[in-house]
C-alpha cells in the first residue's frame, strides 16, 4: 500500500488519548491521516509524524461543519474512515446534572457526532464507499452510577450507529460502535471531568465511583496505544467486508458486555410468557 493512495482517515479530538493514539496507529500502519482537535496548535506532533492537522469544534454549526468536510475532503481527494472520538465524561449522579450540563454532554458526544457524520455523508455517499468509526463506551451497557449523562449520551451514539449500518448499506457505507473499557488516558482524570451542577447529600455510590474512577485514571488497565492499533486492524481490514455493530474493546469491556448480554438473554427468556401473546387474535 503506497502512501500516495492509501485509505485515508479523519479522526476528531486528537489532541489526546485515544484520539492521539488512533492516528499515531492509522500512520504507523501506512494510512494517510487528518487529525483534528479544537486547539489545531496540540497536533503538532502528529503533523511531524505525517499527519495533516485541522482545527475541529464538532459542536460547531451545520453550516461550518460542511464547509469544513468539503475542506477535509479535498486535502487527498477522498476521506474513507471517519472516526467520532472527540467527547468527554460528564460526572454526577444524574439528579445532580442541570440540563444545561446534559445538553452540554449531548451536544458534544452525540449531536456534534451526528452532525459531523452528515457533513461527510453526501461524500460518502457519492462515492458509495466509506466507514463511520463511533467511538463509545462499556458504559453504554452499564448505567454506570455517577455517570448515567455520559452513559447515556454514548447509549445513543450506539443506537446512532446501529441505524447508519443499516441505513447506509445500500450505498456501501458501513458504521460500527467500538465499546471500550478502562483504559488509561486523560479522560478518566478529575480534571477532566464536566462537574454536575450540584451536590446532593447521599448518593454514596455515585459519588464513590466518581472518586474512584478520578483516582484510579493513572492505574486504570487498558493501554491504549494497543487498543488504538486494534481498533484500526479490526475496521481497516481488507478481508473484513461487513462490519459487526458493536466492537468491545479491553479484557474488563469484553467480560462485562458478556455479562451483560447473556444476562439480557435470560431476563427475556424468563418474560416471555407475558412478553408474547399478545397479538389480536385475527392477527
Amino acid at each position: 500500500m503506497s502512501a500516495t493512495n492509501s485509505p485515508v482517515f479523519l479522526i476528531t479530538g486528537c489532541s489526546s488519548g485515544f484520539g492521539r493514539e488512533l492516528a499515531i496507529a492509522a500512520l504507523n500502519s501506512g494510512f494517510r491521516v487528518i487529525a483534528t482537535a479544537r486547539r489545531v496548535e496540540t497536533l503538532a506532533p502528529l503533523e511531524k509524524q505525517g499527519a495533516k492537522a485541522l482545527a475541529l469544534d464538532v459542536t460547531s454549526s451545520e453550516t461550518e461543519l460542511a464547509d469544513f468536510a468539503a475542506n477535509a475532503t479535498a486535502i487527498y481527494g477522498q476521506v474513507d474512515y471517519l472516526v467520532n472520538n472527540a467527547g468527554f465524561v460528564q460526572a454526577g449522579a444524574i439528579e445532580e446534572n442541570s440540563m444545561s450540563d446534559v445538553l452540554r454532554q449531548f451536544n458534544t458526544n452525540l449531536f456534534g457526532l451526528i452532525k459531523t457524520t452528515n457533513a461527510f455523508l453526501p461524500f460518502f455517499r457519492e462515492r458509495k464507499a466509506g466507514t463511520i468509526v463511533n467511538i463509545s463506551s462499556q458504559g453504554s451497557s452499564s448505567g454506570t452510577p455517577g455517570g448515567g449523562i455520559y452513559c447515556s449520551s454514548k447509549a445513543a451514539v450506539d443506537a446512532v450507529s446501529d441505524t447508519w449500518a443499516h441505513e447506509l448499506a445500500e450505498y456501501n457505507i458501513r458504521s460500527i460502535s467500538i465499546q471500550p473499557g478502562a483504559f488509561r488516558t486523560e479522560v478518566l482524570q478529575a480534571t477532566n471531568f464536566g462537574r454536575a451542577a450540584k451536590t446532593i447529600e447521599g448518593y454514596q455510590t455515585a459519588h464513590g465511583v466518581i472518586h474512584f474512577m478520578s483516582k484510579s485514571a493513572d492505574s486504570a488497565p487498558g493501554d491504549p496505544v494497543k487498543a488504538a492499533q486494534n481498533i484500526i486492524a479490526f475496521v481497516a481490514d481488507p478481508a473484513r467486508t461487513q462490519l459487526p455493530l458493536r466492537f468491545a474493546l479491553g479484557d474488563d469491556a469484553f467480560a462485562a458486555l458478556k455479562v451483560f448480554y447473556t444476562q439480557q438473554l435470560a431476563d427475556l427468556e424468563e418474560a416471555k410468557a407475558l412478553s408474547t401473546g399478545t397479538n389480536y387474535s385475527t392477527a
